[in-house]
C-alpha cells in the first residue's frame, strides 16, 4: 500500500504540475490555446481507449469516433478563440456523424450486435466529448467583474480539482478508514469512509475556491460550502460511471498508460461528469444574484 501511494503522489504531482502550468500560461498569454490542445487530446485518447473496450463487446468505428470527438472539441475551442460563429457548425458536425453511423449499420442485415454497437457509439459521443465539451464552456465564461481575473480561467482550474481534488480527498481517507463498502458490485475499493472525504474535500475545495478566486465574485462563500458538497456527489457518480463501464467489459483500467492510474478515461472519467455542473451552477449563480436584496 506504502508503494502504490509514493507512486500515485509521485505522478499525481507531475499531472497537477503540468496542469497549473498550462493554465498559467494561458493566464498569461490572454488565450486558451494551451486548455484546447489538451481537451482536444484527451478526448481524443479517451474516446479510443472507450471504443478500445466496447470492441471487446462488439465491434465499433473507433476512427470515426475519435476524428468526430476531436473535431468536435476543436470546433468548440475555435469558436472561442477566432469567431463564435463557428458555434454554429457544431451541430451540423453532430448530424453528420450521426448520419455516418446510420449508413454504417444499415451497410448489414439488422441485428442486436448492429444495434449494440450503434448505442455504444452515440452513448461514447455523448459520455465524453459532448460532455467534456464543458470544459471548454467553463475555461472560456466571461469575466466576473470589471478589473477581476477571468472567470473562466478559475472555472477551469476548479473544474480539474474539485474532479480530481475530491478523488484524492476519498482514495486517502478511504485507504486510511475505509472498512464498508459503498457499492461493491460496481467498484469494490469505494468505502463509506472514502465518500464521507470526498464530500468533506468539495466543500473545502470550493471553500478555497471562492475565498481566493474570481468563483467567490459570482458563488458566495456559504452556498460555496454547499455546492461543494453536491459537486462531491456529482464526481463520485462520474468514478462510479466509468467503474461501471469497465466492469461490463471486465476490465480494470481503461488503459496502462500511467501506473496505479490506467489510462486517459480512468483519469478525466470524474472531469467529463463535473464540467456541465460547474457551469451551470456558476451560470445560475451569476444569475441569481441579480434577484437577491
Amino acid at each position: 500500500m506504502a508503494d502504490s501511494i509514493k507512486v500515485r503522489t509521485a505522478i499525481g504531482s507531475v499531472l497537477i504540475t503540468a496542469v497549473c502550468g498550462l493554465i498559467y500560461l494561458d493566464h498569461w498569454s490572454g488565450h486558451g490555446w494551451g486548455a484546447i490542445v489538451i481537451a482536444v487530446l484527451l478526448v481524443g485518447a479517451g474516446l479510443a481507449e472507450y471504443a478500445r473496450m466496447a470492441a471487446t463487446l462488439v465491434p465499433v468505428p473507433t476512427r470515426s469516433m475519435v476524428i468526430a470527438g476531436g473535431g468536435y472539441m476543436l470546433l468548440k475551442g475555435l469558436a472561442y478563440e477566432l469567431d463564435p460563429r463557428i458555434h454554429h457548425f457544431l451541430g451540423p458536425w453532430v448530424v453528420a456523424f450521426a448520419y455516418l453511423l446510420f449508413f454504417q449499420a444499415l451497410k448489414g442485415s439488422p441485428s442486436k450486435e448492429r444495434f449494440r454497437a450503434l448505442a455504444l457509439t452515440a452513448f461514447g459521443f455523448f459520455y465524453l466529448p459532448f460532455l467534456g465539451g464543458y470544459a471548454l464552456d467553463a475555461r472560456f465564461l466571461p469575466v466576473a467583474n470589471p478589473g477581476m481575473p477571468a472567470l473562466g480561467t478559475a472555472a477551469f482550474f476548479y473544474t480539474i480539482t474539485i474532479a480530481k481534488g475530491t478523488d484524492i480527498f476519498a482514495y486517502f481517507s478511504g485507504k486510511l478508514l475505509g472498512k464498508t463498502k459503498v457499492v461493491p458490485s460496481v467498484s469494490p475499493g469505494k468505502t463509506v469512509a472514502g465518500f464521507v472525504g470526498a464530500v468533506v474535500g468539495g466543500a473545502v475545495i470550493t471553500a478555497v475556491f471562492c475565498h481566493f478566486s474570481a468563483i467567490g465574485e459570482v458563488l458566495p462563500l456559504p452556498l460555496g460550502i454547499g455546492a461543494g458538497m453536491l459537486m462531491a456527489l456529482v464526481v463520485i457518480s462520474g468514478d462510479l460511471i466509468e467503474s461501471f463501464i469497465k466492469r461490463s467489459v471486465a476490465v480494470k483500467d481503461s488503459a496502462s498508460l500511467l501506473p496505479n492510474f490506467g489510462g486517459v478515461l480512468d483519469i478525466v472519467d470524474s472531469v467529463v461528469i463535473a464540467a456541465p455542473c460547474v457551469v451551470f451552477l456558476l451560470l445560475a449563480a451569476h444569475h441569481g444574484k441579480a434577484y437577491l436584496p
